[in-house]
């Protein structure tokens, strides 16, 4: 996953969130402070969801990060530096 696929998918998140807020304000048939507890609920896991994947992506960044710094240089590449 690239750095453009993380902000695609935090701008998709971001995007969902209000969508989904707006269509349950909209067609909510309960009071306005349970409405409110549904909404912050959603903006509480539309939050996790995002921490957890850049969690996941840092996680991928870090074990491509070991396994190139394992990779022996070449000869030619040795006598260039």
């Amino acid at each position: 996953m690239n750095r453009n696929q993380v902000l695609s998918l935090l701008a998709g998140l971001v995007c969902g969130g209000l969508v989904g807020a707006a269509v349950v304000i909209l067609v909510a048939p309960q009071s306005g402070s349970n409405t409110r507890q549904s909404i912050a609920g959603k903006v509480r896991e539309i939050v996790a969801a995002g921490k957890q994947a850049i969690a996941d992506r840092r996680h991928e960044l870090q074990h491509e990060y070991q396994a190139q710094i394992q990779i022996p240089l070449s000869v030619a590449e040795l006598e260039k530096h």
